[in-house]
């Protein structure tokens, strides 16, 4: 709000120009820009997707670095990874037409996008990339199960964490074994126990957003009460 227009096309292509390039030499073709967001496909490889997507935040971190230094503002940018069928064709009419992809996979990539700004994660992927993924590669851990809007099934959702600067990396990495038992003792309604989890992570690691999800989650359940036998752990989301 603070830009002219002007200063709003020569910021977002100067953004595009740092990420294109990325996304090419990790083997992504790029099918269109929406504004300041890129659609991007990785054909049969979502290790390169997950790479790329590392690449790019890392790339963002070094322009927030200089941007800090020129006294301008930083950004921040949330990817959505998903893997499966599509097709590649021609969309529009006899005066106008442009190339694009469609697929209900495509649908949940743009669904995750979102999520990262619901759970404060900057890469989240679905459960069939992570099944895809060689896990030896990335630094991953799972962060919630979901049902999104659109889809008859619900699915697990996970975090690459090499997508984070190194300081929240390496504390993310550190109590990855007790996030995973906070998540385990959230989904077996002992939210007493994952609640303390949570805040002994997040007194480690201020910056962990998703840790206070989880103990609003908490929280507001210990308060509230719950059905025991109907609970589920399966997050529903009304937003696109």
């Amino acid at each position: 709000e603070k830009m002219t227009p002007k200063e709003n096309f020569a910021f977002v292509n100067a953004y595009l120009n740092r990420i294109g390039p990325v996304i090419r030499k990790n083997r992504g073709y790029i099918d269109k820009f929406m504004g300041d967001g890129v659609m991007a496909l990785f054909q049969n490889n979502p290790d390169s997707a997950v790479k790329a997507a590392i690449d790019m935040q890392h790339e963002i971190f070094k322009y927030n670095n200089h941007a800090e230094k020129n006294e301008k503002h930083r950004i921040k940018i949330g990817i959505g990874i998903n893997t499966g069928k599509m097709m590649l064709g021609t969309l529009g009419e006899s005066n106008r037409m442009e190339g694009s992809v469609i697929s209900d996979a495509v649908n949940l990539a743009s669904r995750l996008e979102n999520l990262t700004k619901t759970y404060g994660c900057n890469i989240i992927i679905s459960e069939e990339t992570y099944k895809n993924l060689n896990k030896k590669l990335f630094k991953i851990r799972k962060i919630d199960t979901v049902h999104v809007k659109g889809k008859t099934k619900s699915t697990g959702i996970y975090e690459v964490i090499d997508g984070e600067e190194t300081e929240i990396r390496l504390l993310k990495i550190k109590s990855n074994s007790k996030f995973k038992k906070a998540i385990l003792n959230y989904q077996n309604q002992n939210f007493e126990d994952a609640l303390k989890l949570f805040r002994e992570i997040l007194s480690l690691n201020s910056k962990d957003y998703l840790c206070k999800v989880y103990i609003d989650r908490c929280k507001d359940l210990i308060k509230k009460g719950w059905d025991k036998n109907n609970w589920s752990y399966v997050e529903k989301l009304e937003n696109k």
